[in-house]
């Protein structure tokens, strides 16, 4: 009826000078890993690892014995990504324990991969007797946190700095590592600050990333991937015996049954049925492109290894065949999902959107601080940052068409008062239209998303009244360009709104985003941008620093805006905040009459307007709206008599 405290003594003795098994983790895999059928998986039961016999050496480098540090997985959706992760997972938690830290990009990816962790504990009676129950009272067992003899596996996302740097651990899981946010808190890249909390451990440390492949310079997969020996999965031709990467451009449809498909040999050009892939495979090496960094080995392979039974070739043909379709109807997110997540490769934005050099090449011959025939509007948009403010001018015209009218850098302190004085004379400054009308600033947005927060508030907060608004931008989908109102941001010392205080104005900047790159493309008419030759180069460069990621979170479609390379794009977000300062005009609802209404206030000059600076007092006072300017090289029978014109001294001392 009492424990005997000697039989449990010589029990963990035993236990205590019993090796760990040493087997590599492919061999463990093959041996101990069970699949649960409660995890929904297509082929539950014993795993087998010449199911996927690409995955063997993936397996093996992951292995602790294996003296590579890092192991990348580039590939393609459903092929060996996470399977691979829960292999090695149970291998540590069995034969060489240690603190293993998992990392997701969201929650509750997270919490599923916490549920098929549990799953598979509850097959594998090896990791059962080591992991207590979730279902029992012992705290060791929590949907973030899993203790075992020798460590813990810690679950949770890269999306906080806390959870990188919390606990240091031997083993490090990164999955689906492009869908991780690029800054944690502010704090820098979640890969070092995961790497981090392996740096106790040294060469013992063992780190596996794997994730498909996003937009091109954007993607941190890629980046990993390029860092190792990259290494691709060559397969021989069953009819010439060469050794080669299987492409997807190498794939026809078949001559003989129109709804199959067969791969064409980039060496003897016979045409491969598919039923040859399983022999393919399981006779395939990886081989090696790189030299890599000494310590990273990285792996691609895309969906075209599929085993038999999974994802077949005629319906990789299929799925392109549809994208292709969206692509030339002008939607590319289609095609972009299909490289990311079937053939493993980073989506280039290069054929939806327009390069800043091409803008560039399109400058037009008018200065700046000059105003175009067409503008009948201008306004600003300011930006700070740690030792300046930039300002972008432009002017705007018939259905949206506009002009890049200036763009100033003013250096200074943001938070000293004589950099906002300087930013204020820029922006009462007057432009004269081509009429001779003079023009001066309608709308002005500052950016207040900074770290200058106050300064900007208190700067609009008292030139509300000329349209100086304090704006920031919200990164979410199908937000309209300017919200209806303005959000007041001054409250008293009792928590009440001041009336009449500082507003902020929120700004859709995807859909504003979305307006501007889609009308790139136009040269003339509505929408049309149209930039100076007096612009320099990095204002091109900063205005296509971004690019449009699309990508699948459960299903459902999200698309969003990224800055590939974290490259400057201030020219960018002064542009998204222009537009915002046209839609609080009203510029975006104008009919026909309100834009003639507009065109009449600058079709002709004033009896009593000031000729523009540098223009004789004739050419000022005949401008008329038919008068067209004379053709080059027309020349005059005889020269015109200037007009008299009426001085008031009465309106002068007005």
């Amino acid at each position: 009826m009492y424990a005997d405290g000697h039989a449990a003594y010589m029990a963990g003795w035993r236990a205590g000078m019993t090796p760990d098994p040493a087997l590599w983790v492919d061999d463990w895999s093959e041996e101990f890993q069970r699949i649960s059928p409660e995890a929904g998986a297509a082929e539950p039961g014993k795993y087998r690892v010449e199911r996927t016999p690409y995955a063997r050496e993936v397996l093996r480098k992951l292995s602790p014995e294996d003296p590579c540090r890092r192991v990348v997985v580039m590939g393609a959706s459903q092929m060996l990504k996470t399977q691979v992760a829960l292999n090695w997972m149970c291998s540590l938690i069995h034969m060489a324990p240690g603190n293993i830290l998992a990392l997701e990009p969201s929650l509750s990816v997270a919490k599923r991969l916490s549920d098929r962790i549990e799953k598979n504990i509850d097959c594998v009676p090896e990791l059962r007797a080591k992991v207590p129950p979730a279902r029992s009272r012992d705290s060791r067992n929590t949907m973030d946190t899993k203790q075992f003899p020798g460590g813990s596996l810690f679950i949770t996302t890269a999306g906080s700095a806390a959870n990188l740097a919390e606990v240091s651990v031997r083993y490090l899981y990164g999955d689906e590592v492009d869908r991780w946010d690029g800054d944690v808190g502010g704090e820098g890249d979640p890969v070092e600050l995961a790497e981090a909390r392996t740096t106790t451990f040294g060469r013992n440390a063992k780190i596996y990333y794997s994730s498909s492949p996003t937009v091109e310079e954007a993607s941190r997969i890629h980046k990993l991937f390029l860092d190792g020996d990259q290494r691709y999965y060559k397969v021989a031709c069953p009819h010439c015996a060469e050794r080669q990467v299987l492409e997807f451009e190498n794939l026809r449809r078949s001559p003989n049954d129109p709804n199959a498909a067969v791969y064409a040999c980039a060496h003897c050009g016979a045409l491969i049925e598919e039923h040859y892939k399983t022999a393919m495979l399981a006779g395939g090496v990886w081989v090696a492109t790189a030299k890599g960094d000494g310590e990273t080995v990285s792996y691609c392979i895309n969906a075209l290894y599929s085993p038999l039974g999974w994802l077949s070739w005629a319906k990789l043909l299929s799925q392109h065949d549809k994208a292709s379709i969206k692509l030339k109807a002008g939607d590319p997110s289609s095609m972009q999902v299909f490289y990311n997540t079937r053939l493993a490769k980073v989506w280039s934005n290069a054929q939806e959107m327009t390069k800043g050099s091409e803008l560039m090449a399109r400058a037009e011959a008018y200065a700046l601080r000059s105003i175009p025939k067409g503008v009948l509007m201008l306004t600003a948009a300011a930006d700070t940052q740690n030792n300046r403010l930039e300002l972008l001018i432009k002017g705007w015209g018939l259905g949206l068409e506009n002009w890049v009218i200036d763009r100033q850098v003013i250096m200074g302190d943001p938070a000293d008062d004589a950099t906002w004085a300087a930013l204020d004379e820029a922006l009462k400054a007057e432009f004269i239209h081509p009429n001779g009308q003079r023009m001066k600033i309608a709308a002005v947005a500052v950016d207040s998303g900074g770290g200058y927060t106050q300064e900007v508030y208190q700067f609009c907060r008292v030139r509300r009244w000329r349209n100086v608004f304090a704006v920031k931008g919200a990164n979410k989908p199908n937000r309209p360009v300017i919200a209806a109102v303005a959000s007041k941001v001054d409250v008293n010392w009792r928590g009440q709104i001041e009336k009449g205080g500082a507003e902020m104005w929120n700004i859709g900047t995807d859909t504003a985003k979305d307006w501007i790159y889609n009308r790139f493309k136009l040269l003339d008419g509505p929408g049309a941008q149209h930039f100076s030759k007096d612009l320099p180069d990095d204002f091109y460069e900063q205005l296509t620093a971004e690019r449009k990621l699309v990508r699948f979170v459960k299903g459902r479609r999200v698309e969003e805006w990224v800055n590939p390379g974290r490259r400057r794009n201030e020219i960018l977000d002064m542009s998204v905040y222009n537009l915002a300062m046209a839609h609080y005009m009203g510029l975006h609802k104008y009919s026909p009459a309100d834009w003639e209404k507009l065109q009449m206030r600058y079709a002709q000059t004033g009896l009593f307007d000031e000729p523009p600076p540098g223009a004789e007092p004739d050419q000022a006072s005949s401008s008329t709206p038919s008068a067209d300017p004379a053709p080059a090289g027309f020349v005059a029978s005889r020269p015109q008599q200037p007009r008299r014109q009426a001085r008031s001294g009465y309106l002068k001392r007005r």
